[in-house]
């Protein structure tokens, strides 16, 4: 990911006005992550809503697209459900949208703070319908249906994913209008309120370098977290939960075939961190990232599920598009993709970690070193 050009995410959101109070409930979610030099789909999340409330059905019935009220009460997923990756879609990456500034954004932003969360923050917000002011003249108006109508692109169904995908069409369509100049201007323009969201660019072994620490203080080498890629693990031992931590959550850890330039990578960031922790003169064992007990090298990969942050899992399709996944019960389910052979893409952290001795000196010295904490991972199919 090359965090010199941002992100665009285009979404849309389908919804019901409520019986009480008249404002909308989200009754269907569905964006796409798109590639901002190509501007071609990369991955992409949708997930029927249920209202908390019967009443917020409103006066719901079926659509001429086929859903009906029994299909989102079945699918039984709430706003709270999709929160954390309706977020981590959103934030930080410029949206584009159909009427976004005035419909989308502004339900999305009322749905989380209905349950008490802060909404996701853009980089930059682009309007396709502000957009087609520009070069649409004539009575002709502006809804999504009847612009895709006039350029041909396709028909409106009103589901949130197919909208989305009809949505980028036309965005490719608007781009194509402009010159060079003002189409790099409004892809590449950045919101002053908001320029802290920058995604990290997670390069490949072969790319990877190891950070040059000038600050040897013991506050920086215990801050270590550098992103990496690895495309095609194999998955060796699936997870097996056998330890758990203080808030009685498990620890989710599976183990994967290290390549050679993986391992060789990782030894050499081993070699560099354990010299400088030698000079701490802290009494711990360092642990080796890269287990060799067996024929062939293979690392652990930790995953993440915490009130704070959890690891992105998404499932590539034959079509070579990845569909982001929610799931109800996140451990167990995790377990049944995870399997011995599974291939995967792995986006990682490499951080470090200092356990301390206890202060019972009966107890085992503390343990140090490195260890790979999956940001995101691909399951191929």
């Amino acid at each position: 990911m090359d965090s010199s050009q941002p992100e665009i995410v285009i979404f849309d959101v389908e919804a019901v006005r409520e019986t009480i109070g008249g404002t909308k409930a989200i009754l269907e979610f569905g964006a796409i992550i798109v590639c901002p030099q190509m501007l071609v789909e990369k991955e992409y999340f949708s997930s029927l809503v249920r209202p908390q409330h019967d009443w917020e059905f409103g006066g719901f019935h079926k659509r001429k697209n086929g859903l009906t009220r029994e299909d989102i009460i079945l699918a039984n997923i709430t706003f709270s459900d999709i929160a954390r990756t309706v977020y981590d879609f959103l934030n930080g990456r410029i949206w584009v949208g159909h009427n976004i500034i005035e419909h989308d954004r502004v339900l999305v932003e009322q749905a989380f703070h209905k349950i008490g969360q802060l909404p996701p923050k853009p980089l930059r917000v682009i309007d396709t319908l502000d957009l087609c002011q520009g070069f649409i003249w004539g009575p002709v108006n502006r809804k999504m249906e009847t612009v895709a109508e006039y350029f041909d692109l396709g028909e409106q169904t009103h589901r949130a994913l197919d909208d989305v995908r009809l949505n980028l069409r036309l965005f490719v369509h608007c781009a194509a209008v402009f010159s060079l100049t003002e189409s790099s201007s409004l892809l590449g323009a950045h919101d002053n309120t908001n320029n802290n969201n920058s995604f990290p660019r997670f390069p490949d072994p072969m790319e990877f370098s190891i950070p040059t620490l000038r600050d040897e203080s013991y506050d920086s080498f215990i801050k270590v977290r550098e992103p990496i890629f690895c495309a095609s693990l194999n998955v060796r031992f699936g997870i097996d939960i056998k330890f758990w931590r203080e808030d009685r959550s498990p620890k989710l850890i599976f183990m994967v075939d290290s390549p050679d330039n993986l391992s060789t990578k990782l030894d050499e960031f081993d070699w560099m961190l354990q010299g400088l922790f030698s000079t701490f003169r802290i009494d711990s064992g360092w642990r080796k990232v890269v287990d060799r007990k067996w024929k062939s090298p293979a690392v652990r990969l930790r995953i993440t599920n915490t009130a704070d942050e959890q690891t992105i899992v998404c499932k590539r399709e034959d079509s070579g598009k990845t569909r982001r996944l929610v799931f109800k019960d996140y451990e167990g389910e995790l377990q049944t993709l995870l399997t011995k052979g599974t291939r995967l893409d792995a986006y990682l952290f490499v951080e470090t970690y200092h356990y301390p001795r206890s202060a019972d000196p009966t107890q085992e010295k503390g343990s140090a070193g490195i260890r790979l904490v999956a940001h995101k991972l691909i399951i191929h199919s």
